[in-house]
């Protein structure tokens, strides 16, 4: 993992991204436990996450395992692994220079293991990552791997759906107003042709 080049996006854009999905600090949905109580399965790890990367915590999308729904920056595993392509993987984290100093890993709740795969847009830019981590040092097989790949790929297809169906109904809504504007403008066109024609019919 060391030695590896540094990303090729821009964090601003990548923040942007991360905004205009409209995700942050939403209530919990169905669709996503689901492919976390999945992969957790898969992985057979006590812990797995849809975590996104904002500019000074991650937050949860989803979560088991953790009763907290969002760490600082500071102790982020996924803010390490969105630095680079493809799946993130700390067999024993007391014995990556990164991590071993870190509060969650020399003290509660004692991470020992992390893997975790990239949300990415479209775009390529990285909002955080579909991850599971466990108490024991341990490693992923490849069948373990290709599920958090595909069902990392899960999670963007959802958020994607998620964006279009709101920028939907932000259209729908705004088309609303438009036409109740145009409506209220004919009324009062239509108010003061008749009080026009009431004149002219006086006179």
């Amino acid at each position: 993992m060391h030695g590896v080049a540094g990303p090729t996006w821009n964090e601003a854009d990548r923040l942007a991204a991360l905004r205009n999905y409209r995700v942050l600090d939403t209530p919990r949905e169905p669709e996503f436990d689901d492919i976390v109580r999945l992969i957790a399965q898969v992985c057979r790890t006590p812990i797995a996450l849809i975590t996104l990367v904002d500019d000074h915590r991650q937050w949860f999308k989803a979560k088991v395992g953790l009763s907290v729904r969002e760490t600082p920056i500071e102790l982020s595993f996924c803010a390490r692994a969105i630095l680079q392509p493809g799946p993130f993987v700390v067999s024993d984290t007391t014995k990556d220079e990164r991590f071993a100093s870190n509060p969650l890993v020399a003290g509660e709740p004692r991470l020992r293991f992390y893997a975790g795969e990239l949300l990415e847009t479209p775009e390529g830019l990285p909002l955080g990552t579909l991850c599971v981590l466990d108490h024991v040092p341990r490693d992923l097989n490849e069948d373990q791997l290709l599920s958090l790949r595909t069902l990392a790929r899960q999670v963007m297809s959802q958020l994607e759906l998620r964006r279009a169906l709101a920028e939907r109904d932000e259209a729908l809504r705004a088309s609303r107003e438009t036409q109740a504007r145009q409506t209220l403008l004919v009324r009062e066109l239509h108010h003061r042709v008749r009080n026009t024609l009431a004149m002219v019919q006086a006179l």
